[in-house]
């Protein structure tokens, strides 16, 4: 059976979460107790998997309360291909390096480049805290030292870019989180010096057209533009969906 997504008109539409939880009665797929995570995931695709029925009843109550959408079916939003990741960039005339972390280099040339994504955003992770701990087995016996490990989950803050290329491989991708750094033009990137970070999207911006860039990449500050990966590839999707269906 086919299923349908909700998508926003616009990336600028809000709407308050009451109203979300009054409009989501008339629907039993979405309880109130999902909506504070709609409308703090909202980039684009409200919700997804509901059967025809309920989605026009649902599109029918957001629109009274001023809040439009566009009822699409889940096989038509464009899904997005694995990456493959990078730790540098160089740019470069009408070419771009793409170096892995084993120092291999692919070069990518712009007029392939089709949509470039980027955007900081913090996940909730499991990590491994370890430290160490003095212990001594005994009277008169010698100290030592114990490693001991704590499992437990944590915010971890994230900055991600992408490019996405009308040709194999479509997608490639860097990931900078506190433990690690990528390279543009030379320069590290890390999450501890955010203006730098700041300074290398202000350049990468100027390779697309705006229709053609992620809101969180046209933005100017360090704040956190996702609540997490899922908010941000869901803005990917959309805006994909759009231009395929621009007029």
């Amino acid at each position: 059976m086919a299923t349908y997504s909700l998508l926003q008109v616009s990336l600028a539409q809000t709407i308050d979460r009451q109203s979300l939880e009054d409009a989501s009665v008339v629907i039993p797929s979405v309880a109130k107790a999902d909506c504070a995570k709609l409308q703090r995931e909202l980039f684009g695709i409200l919700v997804s998997g509901l059967e025809a029925d309920e989605a026009r009843l649902f599109q029918i109550e957001l629109h009274h309360r001023n809040f439009p959408t566009e009822l699409v079916a889940d096989h038509d939003l464009p899904r997005l291909h694995e990456p493959f990741t990078f730790q540098r960039l160089e740019v470069s005339g009408d070419v771009l390096n793409f170096t892995d972390s084993m120092g291999h280099t692919r070069m990518r040339k712009m007029s392939d480049l089709v949509f470039l994504a980027g955007g900081f955003l913090v996940e909730l992770e499991m990590r491994v805290e370890k430290s160490l701990k003095l212990k001594t087995s005994g009277k008169g016996s010698y100290p030592g030292y114990v490693l001991h490990r704590k499992t437990e989950m944590k915010t971890v803050p994230k900055f991600i870019l992408d490019f996405f290329f009308s040709n194999e491989p479509h997608r490639l991708q860097a990931k900078i989180i506190p433990e690690n750094v990528v390279f543009h033009q030379g320069i590290p990137l890390r999450l501890k010096y955010p203006e730098q970070i700041v300074a290398a999207m202000a350049q990468l911006r100027l390779l697309l057209p705006r229709d053609r860039l992620n809101s969180g990449l046209l933005r100017n500050d360090a704040a956190a533009a996702y609540p997490n990966f899922e908010s941000y590839e869901e803005e990917i999707r959309w805006k994909f969906y759009r231009l395929m269906n621009a007029e």
